[in-house]
């Protein structure tokens, strides 16, 4: 019976390696651009007169400005995803 147990016991297999806990990154709050509000074109008799061209061209740099200041806020939440530098290789062997 000793023998059976000491045998039996034998065939059980390695215990599976357990998982780390994953990393929880914590980013810091980004600055993020207010909504403009944008010129209204209502009340214009042409959108090809000079006072709608004016609107147009105010309403499209207002848009650009914003877009930029949500691109800035994008790269500032992934600058802290990314290592500062990337991780150095270690040197294959034969190499000098």
């Amino acid at each position: 019976m000793l023998i059976l147990t000491a045998l039996c016991s034998a065939c059980a297999g390695a215990p599976a390696p357990r998982e780390s806990a994953p990393v929880i990154i914590w980013p810091a709050r980004c600055a993020r651009p207010a909504a403009p509000e944008l010129p209204r074109l209502s009340g214009l008799d042409l959108l090809e007169s000079p006072r709608g061209y004016a609107l147009l061209k105010r309403r499209d740099q207002i848009m650009r400005d914003y877009i930029a200041g949500l691109s800035d806020a994008l790269d500032c939440y992934e600058a802290q995803l990314m290592p500062a530098e990337p991780p150095a290789k270690a040197p294959a062997p034969g190499d000098d």
